[in-house]
């Protein structure tokens, strides 16, 4: 019986260094274009005479969810995004700001400056580079007072790779669970 442990545990070792020496290796990518649009303000006539319109301008949040598992807490992730167009911008926020916000067919609007954002926002300046922690997100988009609905192409890029750190510990203990019963059996 000790014998089929010590086996089940040079086998066990083995696998968790074979893995573990791919992983630190390989690195998921992956990109794509998509086309972003800011809301319009919407203007509530005021008095004819005076002309104190009332001018609400929005900010677009996606409908979909971004979700970071869990497990990603064990890799390295870099997520990069960038656009373009002058006046505009993007921002990451809490999935949970949806709940300050306007349900549209396909998106959120919600009013200028009542989102708490991670990431990005009017001083992006084209470009955010974020490192997400496990949790669930929604882009947002912002930019300049219109009252014409603006679209705009944004890029997005990936990289997740596991965390040194992490395959150097798993690497480790396969090398433990290795050597320890291949000694034990040298010995008998």
């Amino acid at each position: 019986m000790l014998k089929h442990i010590k086996v089940i545990c040079i086998i066990t070792g083995l696998l968790i260094i074979i893995v573990a020496s791919f992983a630190i290796n390989s690195t998921l990518e992956d990109s794509d274009t998509v086309n972003t649009m800011l809301p319009p303000c919407s203007v509530d006539e005021g008095l004819p005479i005076i002309g104190n319109d009332e001018v609400t301008c929005y900010w677009g949040m996606a409908y979909e969810t971004l979700e970071i598992p869990d497990e990603a807490i064990a890799a390295d992730v870099m997520v990069n995004i960038e656009w373009v167009k002058d006046g505009v911008w993007i921002g990451i926020a809490d999935a949970s700001e949806a709940s300050k916000c306007t349900l549209k067919t396909d998106y959120y609007e919600c009013e200028k400056d009542t989102i708490n954002l991670i990431a990005g926002g009017p001083n992006s300046l084209g470009q955010i580079e974020w490192n997400p922690e496990p949790g669930e997100y929604r882009f947002v988009a912002g930019g300049e007072d219109s009252q014409t609905m603006q679209q705009f192409n944004v890029d997005w890029s990936y990289s997740a790779s596991l965390k040194s750190g992490f395959a150097i510990g798993a690497m480790i203990l396969g090398t433990i669970l290795l050597i320890v019963p291949l000694i034990s059996f040298l010995k008998s």
